[in-house]
């Protein structure tokens, strides 16, 4: 794979510096010759297998984004072919946090984030996610690598490289009639997306849905809350209870084992989250204390103790559970939202 290095020019645009990189290409920091505009560049450069499918959904990739305008969703302002080396490139917003480094939710520390923080990140997915679903757009890879953290401390999804055009007519405005697929689901049929966030439906090979993607932002807040990744077993609610109780009527049904009990629109619960008396809007982020560090650290692996922790909470959950009957989920005063944020059945004593 090509890699430029500082100075090098991929068509109008010279490169300032790497962003990142990854099998099917990288991004760079670059700089518009004539106008002095700084953008991101994302390249597309594959040696082997598919090329042809690949190029075809990266150049899609480009051409969805540059019709999404939405606060929280990357821009797209070019694509084109740079014609010294014959790289595929698309230009779109140059997305870094305030001490101007690129960072996501991946570089949050677990556990960092408050509460607040939290409130507004889910209400700008929320209503991001809402915005691509309306348009007929299944993003099917929301992680915490895929949402960026920008100057004001909001965020920002990206990277609709494995996404799925469920409208026929985007299908052929975009002149997508094919796809291509990565992992193996167990019935033998290729799926697409990262493993760990994906719904339990798209790991048998269903086709992935607005409601797989609110399973994978389920599982992205999940683990910001707690450090540890949502498994569907007995207990692992018990892990919230130090946690305003919203959050965990929310997450049982975003992280629902049926897809016909998650929520069908995400923004309802953002501003439900709101009520607590946290404002959601893109505007209170600005204000907001910074949870990330200017240079924050490599997550430390201690996985053993988080481990460790985990067996703990069970146990005392176990002898809580022995000692005394189980709480009912509380009930919303407010009739409006009752139903809204009702447990499923399956959730319910858990």
């Amino acid at each position: 794979m090509t890699v430029f290095p500082p100075d090098a020019r991929i068509g109008v645009y010279r490169i300032v510096r790497l962003l990142g990189q990854g099998g099917m290409g990288a991004v760079y920091e670059v700089v518009h010759e004539k106008l002095g505009v700084h953008y991101a560049l994302k390249t597309f450069t594959l040696d082997h297998g598919h090329v042809q499918l690949l190029q075809e959904r990266f150049l899609a990739e480009g051409r969805i984004l540059a019709r999404l305008h939405h606060p929280s969703l990357v821009r797209v302002f070019d694509l084109d072919v740079d014609s010294a080396t014959q790289t595929i490139f698309f230009v779109m917003d140059l997305v870094l946090y305030k001490d101007g480094e690129p960072y996501t939710l991946a570089d949050v520390e677990d556990g960092s984030a408050d509460e607040e923080h939290l409130a507004r990140w889910f209400g700008q997915l929320a209503s991001a996610l809402d915005y691509i679903h309306n348009a007929g757009i299944v993003h099917r890879d929301i992680k915490l690598n895929n949402i960026l953290l920008d100057a004001r401390g909001g965020v920002v999804l990206s990277d609709f490289g494995v996404s799925r055009f469920c409208s026929g007519q985007l299908r052929k405005d975009l002149h997508l009639d094919r796809t291509i697929v990565s992992g193996e689901a167990t019935t033998g049929t290729l799926i697409m997306g990262t493993a760990g966030y994906m719904a339990p439906e798209v790991k048998r090979g269903e086709d992935a849905t607005a409601a797989s993607d609110a399973y994978s932002l389920g599982i992205v807040f999940f683990r910001l809350l707690t450090g540890v990744w949502f498994e569907n077993r007995p207990n692992i609610w018990g892990l919230l209870e130090p946690f305003d109780g919203r959050w965990r009527q929310l997450l049982s049904r975003l992280l629902a084992e049926n897809p016909n009990d998650r929520p069908i629109m995400l923004e309802p619960f953002s501003r439900l989250l709101s009520s607590a008396g946290t404002d959601t809007s893109p505007v209170a982020v600005s204000a907001a204390s910074t949870v990330v560090r200017e240079k924050p650290p490599r997550k430390r692996r201690l996985l053993w103790i988080a481990a460790v922790a985990v067996v703990l909470v069970m146990a005392a959950a176990a002898v809580v559970l022995f000692l005394r009957k189980p709480k009912q989920a509380a009930v919303q005063e407010d009739v409006s939202t009752e139903n809204l944020f009702a447990l499923p059945a399956a959730m319910e004593g858990k």
